[in-house]
C-alpha cells in the first residue's frame, strides 16, 4: 500500500510535488493577486519650492530651508553641549553596568562555591547579586532621569523653541 502524500503536495509532479500548491490559502492568495491591477506611480513633481502636505502642516519654509536650519542647530555650540552632557552620563553608566553584569556572569561560572554560599535562609550570594542587577537597573534609570532633568532638558527645550521660531 502506497502512502498518500501530505496535504497540498501533488504526487504526480516530476520533482516529488509542490508543497501546498492547492491549499485553500494558496488558492485564495493567487486569486487575490490576479485581481490586482498594477498602475505606474505618478511622477514626483519637480522641486518648485512648494512644500509637500506634511511640510506645510508644520512649517511654511521649503524643505531645503528646514534642513539648513537643522544643520545650523546641530553645528551650534548649544546642541554640542547638550550632546556632551548626554555622553558624559551615558557612556560611563553603560561601561559600569556592563562591567558589573559581566562580573556577575563570570563569578557565576567560575566561583560556584562562593555563589552558592547561603546569606540568609534560602537566599544565597547568586540570588542576592541577581536581585542587585535589577536594583542597579532601576538606580541607573532614576539617575539618568535626574541627570536629563537637571542638565539637558531645559537647554534642549530652549533649543527646540529657537529652532521652531527659525522655521516659521
Amino acid at each position: 500500500m502506497q502512502a498518500e502524500p501530505p496535504y497540498g503536495v501533488q504526487a504526480d509532479s516530476a520533482e516529488g510535488g509542490t508543497p501546498f500548491a492547492d491549499s485553500p490559502l494558496t488558492v485564495a492568495v493567487a486569486e487575490w493577486v490576479s485581481g490586482l491591477s498594477v498602475e505606474p506611480e505618478p511622477e514626483p513633481e519637480e522641486a518648485s519650492g512648494a512644500a509637500g502636505p506634511v511640510q506645510e502642516r508644520y512649517s511654511s519654509a521649503p524643505p531645503t530651508a528646514a534642513a539648513e536650519v537643522y544643520r545650523h542647530v546641530q553645528a551650534g555650540e548649544e546642541f554640542q553641549e547638550i550632546r556632551r552632557e548626554y555622553r558624559r552620563f551615558v557612556f560611563p553608566a553603560c561601561v559600569a553596568f556592563l562591567t558589573w553584569y559581566l562580573l556577575y556572569i563570570v563569578a557565576a561560572v567560575t566561583l560556584p562555591g562562593l555563589m552558592g554560599r547561603q546569606v540568609a535562609g534560602p537566599l544565597n550570594v547568586a540570588w542576592l547579586l541577581g536581585l542587585l542587577q535589577f536594583a542597579s537597573t532601576f538606580l541607573i534609570t532614576v539617575l539618568y532621569a535626574r541627570h536629563a532633568r537637571d542638565r539637558r532638558d531645559r537647554a534642549a527645550l530652549g533649543l527646540r523653541w529657537e529652532t521652531q521660531d527659525r522655521l516659521r
